[in-house]
């Protein structure tokens, strides 16, 4: 498959991933669900962005370092917060 038409397959597949993260968040599902799944459709979508248009399946270990450094930094502060808002204390 030629690059032109994996981008085209791919933007569609971005396309319909995003259709049923809307789908689920029509469902009733609890408020901690729902982010759970928003948060997971997010994050593979971000993951295919990431390795496909911004080229992170060629690059080195340089840029993929800063990517996960930036990840985890993210995640670190995502969760720093927990404690702030009380959700671990419910």
């Amino acid at each position: 498959m030629n690059e032109e038409k994996f981008s085209t397959v791919l933007f569609i597949g971005l396309v319909f991933v995003t259709l049923v993260s809307v789908g689920a968040s029509r469902l009733h599902l609890g408020s901690g669900m729902a982010v759970t799944v928003a948060l997971a459709f997010a994050a593979f979508k971000a993951f295919l962005i990431g390795w496909y248009f911004m080229r992170l399946k060629t690059a080195g270990a340089v840029p993929r370092g800063a990517v996960i450094v930036g990840v985890l930094a993210v995640l670190i502060l995502a969760f720093g917060i927990f404690p702030d808002v009380g959700l671990f204390n419910r």
